[in-house]
């Protein structure tokens, strides 16, 4: 019958339903699994981009609200932009509320003194200054004197229950005027009281008898209120002088009466420029320089370092035609701002010469006489029509800038980046455009008005020239990549170069790699081509079992245990990377020497044979590493790396000796493979074991004597490794983490490793033999070029694993974000600065969101990884398949 099976038994046509209802709940789990994975992984990169991706948005602005003004000299505004403050030409402070501009109060000059009061006829003012932050101002006088005072707001929130009588604020009407203060409704809980202090100016201080021309001024920095003493300093051109002068305060603790001291030291003033009086004159942070801006473009630097001024250098801020028409300092005055009637911005620093200093002429002084330099380390073509007034941000390192035509800029100084520009409505010429203090509103001030535009100026300081180019920070002396996240002052600049973290994650993965690689696939072929299935079933699973070891275990060992060790027995580790395969491959030479019969008997025994090698070569390389230490490295590798002393052929070699034995290997199987392969034939067993020890022995002295001549001749052709390759030596360093992270690699590369020369066919296997291959042969030219796509994944996998490795790098690498390969220093990982800082890092700030991006690059390396290594691993799949 047609339905019947052989045994005569009706065979049933259908699957059973419940096979098939199985099989259809099992393919619809399968695929939502693996949709809901997609998914899941999708939803992180989207998360990671909507994070990240804030920091490409541009500075917004909204529009320009306008009130009347008379012509001030200076104007600044509180954070609130309530009240603003603007400085006439006679010294008098005006406050004007900025919803109308009604006058509010005035604070004359000569009814402001603490002391004494002014005549109406008394010293006229010549010159003025005032702060970043718009909270202290400066006047310079005619005779020689400059007066101080601070300029602050006083806003308080109070109840709107304890209102003064006559003042009205509600919903409706949120503003109300009364007695110099301006009360502005919040809520119905809460009023906003602001008002501007008056000023409190300083006695006359001398600075000489001649006119004050130019002024800069730098009060205490103290961040100690309880402290009893104080010190200020101001830099003056005193007629045709450089006036320095120290201002010391001391409050006496019973009275509180301050008692003040000024000390001046002065020296001439270079005049080589038609002018008669500086544009500008500014402190460096520090005071250890002051530099005098001229119209001409001449920047003159003087020396303030002994007390004394003393002039260094001159340099030339234009070119042809052009002229400087402001000046200003960046935020920590580690800049000199120069805005050129060309539209042109520049950014002057005094960075330390490089080269040493020539003799001084008396004509013209050379530019690096003290060991500094005045360079330019920022041009920004900030717009089309000249520069008329710049101005620092007191919250970032943000310069705004007014041109002629009205429109003001925004520039980021640090990586010389225009953000953008926008139109001015202001009524009258635009004169100057500043900055808020909370760096929220820009204030136009114009001949007859007032213009404050509310400005969102998002992350200036990510660009991809901050994260992926060299940018000149302050205080360095050339562009750099730099990872500094936190810093010393509020207004240090963030170095945000994502360079040195992916190069520490490509750095501890390239020795991880270089350890584990070789270890594991030749594990691997071991187990799978020459031990027998009974101890490769044992090996296997302790192999397997590694790693299951925390990476936090790992991590603590590594940096608890390991790297004192290594650290006291540094050369004799680096020795016995190359003494223990060595002694591997002389034990088996020996064992080759012994009788056949005897091999066959000891065959058991052969593999406890080879693991007692492994504390023979431990205990040599340790007995060794001392008097080569004394012969290459004066008694000491650690200090040898860090002096500069002695010898450089022992640093060579050990960088030269592992290339040097692949390169005398490779001659060896290849060119001299066919020789080899002839005495072999020709001899006894015994004798070809003979030949293949003195074999071994011209290979390891062809090998030292080519690695100590190449070494020597570098040596003495100059070339030495410490400062480039090497140098100084830390505790938490790549090689700790390459031997750390390799230990947590190897169990992934060995078993996929294995598992992948276990699929070869044994007939492949059977073939080879057969024609007379020998198993080793077999397994090089046959099994691993078949299994090579399962190799191929298994060191993808494992570079994966490396890639994204966290908290052994977090213990044992130092976290030192430096770009060296030096395998004795620290380096910093992208992963292990996501665990280190991103719970600290303020939530919607630049930081916080340059580290989702660091994780949104750290994901696309990784997969860019990964579809290379599925690339490859089809590649060498379609080859095997031929075979």
């Amino acid at each position: 019958m047609a339905g019947d099976a052989y045994t005569g038994l009706r065979r049933r046509k259908q699957t059973p339903w419940s096979v098939t209802f199985g099989d259809a709940v099992a393919s619809r789990i399968i695929a939502v699994g693996g949709i809901g994975t997609i998914a899941a992984i999708l939803l992180v990169v989207l998360v990671l981009l909507g994070t990240a991706l804030p920091l490409v948005y541009r500075p917004s602005y909204q529009d320009w609200h306008t009130v009347p003004a008379t012509d001030y000299q200076h104007v600044g505004v509180d954070d609130n932009g309530l009240l603003a403050w603007g400085m006439t030409a006679d010294g008098t402070l005006e406050v004007r509320g900025l919803h109308d501009g009604t006058l509010i109060s005035q604070f004359p000059l000569t009814n402001a003194t603490s002391e004494g009061g002014a005549e109406a006829d008394g010293p006229s003012i010549t010159c003025s200054y005032v702060s970043i932050d718009r909270a202290t101002l400066a006047l310079g006088f005619s005779d020689g004197t400059f007066r101080v005072t601070d300029l602050q707001f006083d806003t308080r929130l109070m109840s709107p229950g304890d209102l003064p009588e006559g003042v009205s604020v509600n919903a409706e009407s949120p503003l109300a005027i009364q007695d110099a203060t301006i009360f502005q409704w919040i809520d119905a809980s809460g009023v906003r009281k602001s008002m501007f202090a008056p000023p409190q100016w300083s006695p006359p201080r001398s600075l000489g008898d001649a006119p004050v021309v130019a002024l800069d001024y730098l009060p205490d920095s103290s961040a100690n209120r309880l402290a009893t003493t104080t010190e200020a300093h101001a830099l003056a051109v005193v007629g045709q002088e450089l006036v320095l002068a120290k201002i010391s305060g001391k409050t006496n603790r019973l009275t509180r009466k301050v008692t003040e001291t000024v000390t001046t030291e002065r020296c001439s003033l270079e005049v080589r420029n038609t002018e008669a009086q500086p544009l500008r004159i500014m402190l460096m942070s520090g005071t250890d320089h002051g530099l005098v801006v001229w119209p001409n473009g001449a920047l003159d630097r003087y020396s303030l370092s002994a007390g004394t001024p003393k002039f260094i250098e001159s340099q030339s801020a234009v070119v042809g035609d052009a002229v400087v028409n402001c000046a200003a300092p960046l935020l920590a005055r580690q800049n000199l701002l120069c805005g050129l009637n060309n539209g042109r911005l520049q950014g002057w620093m005094v960075v330390r010469s490089a080269e040493q200093p020539p003799a001084q002429t008396e004509t013209t002084p050379v530019a690096s006489a003290d060991g500094y330099q005045l360079v330019l380390a920022h041009d920004i073509q900030a717009s089309q029509q000249a520069l008329i007034s710049v101005v620092s941000s007191e919250q970032t390192h943000v310069a705004v800038t007014a041109d002629a035509a009205g429109h003001s800029q925004l520039v980021y100084v640090t990586t010389d980046t225009l953000l953008s520009e926008k139109s001015s409505s202001g009524e009258g010429d635009l004169q100057s455009v500043n900055f808020d203090p909370s760096g929220n509103l820009l204030v136009a001030r114009s001949s007859n008005a007032i213009s404050v535009v509310e400005v969102d100026i998002g992350h200036p300081e990510a660009s991809w020239k901050t994260y992926f180019g060299r940018v000149w920070y302050e205080g360095h002396d050339q562009p750099k990549y730099i990872w500094q996240s936190s810093s010393g002052t509020e207004k240090s600049e963030i170095k945000l170069s994502l360079m040195p973290l992916v190069f520490g994650t490509l750095k501890a993965t390239v020795y991880a790699m270089i350890i584990s690689v070789p270890l594991a696939i030749l594990a691997a072929i071991y187990t799978s081509e020459f031990l027998s299935p009974a101890v490769r079933g044992r090996i296997k699973p302790v192999i397997e079992l590694m790693a299951s070891l925390p990476s936090v275990v790992l991590g603590y060992i590594a940096a608890l245990v390991v790297a004192p060790y290594l650290q006291e027995h540094l050369l004799a580790v680096l020795i016995g990377l190359v003494i223990v395969p060595l002694t591997f491959v002389l034990a088996g030479h020996l064992w080759n020497l012994l009788a056949v019969d005897l091999i066959v008997r000891l065959q058991p025994w052969r593999l406890p044979a080879m693991a007692a090698c492994l504390p023979i070569a431990i205990v040599f390389s340790a007995w060794i590493a001392g008097p080569v230490e004394d012969l290459m490295f004066g008694g000491s590798l650690i200090q040898w790396l860090g002096s500069g002393q002695g010898s450089a052929v022992g640093g060579w070699m050990i960088l030269l000796m592992p290339a040097v034995i692949v390169l005398v290997c490779l001659v060896v199987i290849g060119p001299m493979g066919d020789f080899s392969r002839s005495a072999a034939i020709s001899r006894t067993p015994k004798g070809y074991a003979l030949f293949s020890l003195l074999r071994l022995a011209v290979v390891a002295v062809t090998v030292m004597f080519l690695t100590w001549a190449i070494s020597a001749g570098l040596s003495l052709g100059g070339f030495d490794l410490r400062g480039s390759f090497f140098d100084n030596y830390q505790d938490r360093n790549a090689l700790l983490v390459g031997g750390a992270l390799g230990f947590c690699v190897i169990p992934i590369i060995y078993t996929i490793s294995d598992d992948a020369l276990q699929a070869v066919p044994s007939s492949l296997r059977s073939a080879s033999l057969g024609c007379g291959a020998t198993p080793w042969q077999t397994t090089i030219r046959v099994v691993v070029p078949s299994a090579m796509s399962g190799l191929f994944s298994a060191v993808m996998i494992g570079l994966g694993r490396a890639v994204g490795e966290t908290m052994v790098v977090l213990m044992a690498a130092g976290n030192t974000p430096v770009m060296e390969w030096n395998p004795f220093n620290g380096f910093r990982t992208l992963s292990a600065t996501l665990a280190t800082e991103l719970p600290e890092a303020a939530k919607g700030s630049t930081h916080f969101r340059t580290l989702f991006l660091a994780a949104l690059l750290l994901f696309f390396l990784t997969l860019i990884a990964n579809t290379f290594a599925e690339f490859v691993r089809i590649r060498f799949r379609k080859r095997a398949s031929q075979l």
